[in-house]
């Protein structure tokens, strides 16, 4: 791909944290520039990557959007498999190969090092044997901008520039006092977005003022309701209005989504599924 072509979201895996029928969240943005990136990293994402034909040497970038080990654990095995091999033309980073880039809110960032640390941290430098950082493995993305903290002590969301796209991490409400963000992904020309959750409950008001501008939404969704909620909840999504609903595409699912396959597409949503790819200008399936 060139400059120029689509910008495409293909899932890897569509599932909950829990799923064995659809696997972990993990998706992948191709840019028009043709580099290509994971939106989350989970314990499936190196088998998920495999089983799409692909090797960790052909992923540019990785964005976290929170800490859970459905959406990080495979982070692990990328840094090692990046930093020690070398695949093809592409040198491993000890030998001086490039740095795949990272790109996460700094406080979402922070609690990535506190998780992988203990393994990532090993790393001999002169007569250091812990000289690791997450800066030996990856280049940092820092933030271009950013809102000031609202509700919790980080701020509210970061804005970075990413291949002449925009993307804005901003905090939601998943886990309360955990840091979670999510996704607005700037696509084609002006101010139009497509959206990401993350994991995050429903917030309705938040979701319809960004409609006009908003291609896609790809909305984690559970039927399962309990008290204390940290995902969105389907009871509260169908009421959500016409014009978000046909927008929307329900992704971190439980395995017995088929179950629910008539009522979600009655109202308008559609299901995402390991292998869809969407076109994020047009918010349009695409293939398979």
């Amino acid at each position: 791909m060139v400059d120029g072509s689509p910008m495409t979201l293909r899932f890897l895996g569509s599932g909950g944290a829990f799923s064995r029928r659809y696997g972990t969240t993990c998706s992948m943005v191709r840019f028009p520039n043709g580099e290509r990136w994971l939106i989350d990293c989970g314990r499936q994402a190196p088998d998920q990557l495999w089983h799409a034909g692909l090797d960790w040497h052909q992923i540019d970038g990785q964005i976290v959007t929170h800490v859970h080990g459905d959406h990080i654990f495979g982070l692990e095995d990328f840094a090692f498999q990046r930093y020690y091999q070398a695949c093809g033309d592409t040198p491993a980073i000890m030998s001086g190969g490039q740095r795949p880039k990272f790109l996460a809110h700094r406080a979402v960032r922070d609690e990535v090092w506190e998780s992988l640390a203990a393994s990532l941290r090993y790393l001999k430098v002169g007569n250091n044997p812990r000289a690791g950082t997450l800066d030996s493995y990856f280049e940092i993305v820092e933030p271009s901008g950013w809102e000031e903290p609202g509700a919790n002590p980080w701020r509210h969301s970061e804005r970075f520039d990413c291949n002449g796209h925009q993307i804005v991490a901003r905090e939601s409400e998943h886990v309360p006092g955990k840091p979670s963000c999510s996704l607005e992904i700037e696509v084609g020309r002006g101010d139009r977005i497509a959206w990401w959750s993350g994991d995050c409950t429903v917030d309705a008001d938040f979701l319809v003022s960004i409609e006009p501008r908003t291609s896609v939404y790809f909305h984690d969704s559970t039927f399962t309701d309990y008290p204390g909620q940290v995902h969105g909840a389907f009871t509260l999504l169908e009421k959500l209005p016409e014009s978000v609903r046909h927008k929307m595409v329900l992704m971190h699912h439980e395995d017995d989504i088929e179950v629910h396959r008539a009522l979600v597409e009655r109202l308008g949503f559609r299901i995402g599924l390991p292998g869809h790819v969407y076109d994020l200008n047009s918010g349009q399936r695409i293939s398979p």
